[in-house]
């Protein structure tokens, strides 16, 4: 007996279906936020290093799954050296300190008599230091500062604690972005068969302008950060500026925070250069910051009209005060992650609504072209922070 074909869902049914998977996807994102994002930082971290894979692929004539193994393995081996780094700094930091602390206790009585001995004179009022028992004020103290030692154990042992989670955070994050690694060539290639029918164009159109945007942001942020750390550390070191290595690596690393980040490091590179007091330019300490701010805005301009139109090209262009409550409302939905990642999934945002909201009016998604995201003659595009392009002409 041949088989009946099996009947086709009704409209309603098809919603139905529809609205129960949104729900069930709803829950478990809520439910699962934390896994969620560190899922999305191993995505992230799979993206940057599939290139260096792919060349390891190509050139060395390597099959894919020992490029990855290969490319997994030094990354793994640089992790180890730089925390290994820090964290021997970390703990001759913390020695000394303890040093500095005992050497000052011990102390303590010897400093105590000595004071004890002393008078003070504020004008007209002399102050005996001999008729107050130090000793015995000092024994009070520490005995009340007993109590905030114990604390300060026990907010030790939360470090130490925390420590330890987000190093379990890092091996879950360094593990599933290895998996999605090797396992890159079957996604691209489900991502690339992703479409629906009768939809074939207009999903590979969307396809092309998304992964025009996330490599954008992304590998171009990358690429520019360090760019950006480096010669903000190499400027600074020229100019004497002290921690010149820790205010490049700022900067290098505030270049994924929209409007705020380059604005932020400027300001933290001029305080430092404010206090610091002493300079080889023979400035005073104001102009030796108006001076530091002169080269980063010389720094700023280099990036916006050389490296940002090389490097990153015009795949985010929105306003900045739409860059702006994103990233805010970025921050308060996801943190951190949510504010790094504010400016391109603003525009994938957009990209998708556009496209949707043409369609529901029956006009052509590619009239103007969606895959630039570009907007009416003369207005001013946004890139990134204060990188401004010249309006085009009509």
């Amino acid at each position: 007996m041949a088989s009946r074909p099996s009947p086709r869902w009704t409209t309603s049914a098809k919603l139905l279906v529809a609205l129960t998977v949104t729900a069930l996807a709803a829950a478990l994102v809520i439910r699962f936020q934390g896994v969620l994002q560190l899922l999305i930082i191993a995505g992230i971290l799979t993206f940057l290093m599939v290139p260096i894979i792919r060349l390891f692929h190509r050139h060395a004539h390597l099959s894919w799954r020992l490029s990855t193994h290969l490319v997994y393995f030094f990354l793994l081996l640089v992790i180890l050296t730089v925390s290994t780094a820090a964290g021997l700094a970390l703990i001759q930091q913390a020695q000394a300190l303890f040093m500095t602390v005992q050497a000052f206790l011990v102390s303590l009585p010897d400093l105590l008599q000595a004071a004890s001995q002393q008078v003070i004179a504020l004008g007209p009022w002399r102050i005996d230091l001999s008729q107050f028992d130090l000793a015995t004020m000092a024994e009070e103290a520490l005995t009340s500062l007993r109590p905030l030692l114990g604390q300060a154990s026990g907010l030790l042992t939360s470090v130490a604690a925390g420590a330890f989670g987000y190093l379990g955070r890092g091996v879950f994050v360094l593990a599933a972005s290895y998996f999605l690694a090797l396992d890159q060539p079957r996604l691209h290639a489900a991502w690339e068969r992703l479409a629906l029918p009768g939809y074939e164009d207009d999903m590979a159109r969307l396809r092309r302008a998304l992964d025009s945007i996330w490599s954008a942001f992304l590998r171009g942020q990358v690429i520019l950060a360090f760019v950006v750390g480096l010669i903000v550390w190499i400027s600074l070191t020229i100019l004497g500026v002290r921690y010149a290595g820790a205010l490049g690596l700022l900067a290098g690393l505030l270049e994924f925070m929209p409007i705020l980040g380059p604005i932020a490091a400027g300001s933290v590179t001029t305080v430092v250069a404010l206090l610091q007091g002493t300079n080889g330019w023979g400035l005073t300490p104001a102009g030796f910051a108006l001076l530091v701010v002169a080269v980063f805005t010389l720094i700023q301009q280099l990036e916006n009209n050389l490296l940002v139109p090389r490097i990153l090209g015009d795949s985010l262009n929105m306003r900045p005060v739409i860059v702006l409550v994103a990233a805010i409302i970025g921050a308060s939905l996801a943190g951190i992650l949510g504010l790094l990642l504010s400016a391109p999934a603003t525009a994938t945002l957009w990209l998708l609504g556009r496209y949707a909201f043409r369609k529901m009016f029956d006009l052509s998604p590619w009239e103007p072209p969606i895959d630039s995201l570009s907007h009416a003659h003369g207005s001013r595009r946004w890139t990134w922070p204060w990188r401004r392009r010249k309006p085009e002409a009509a």
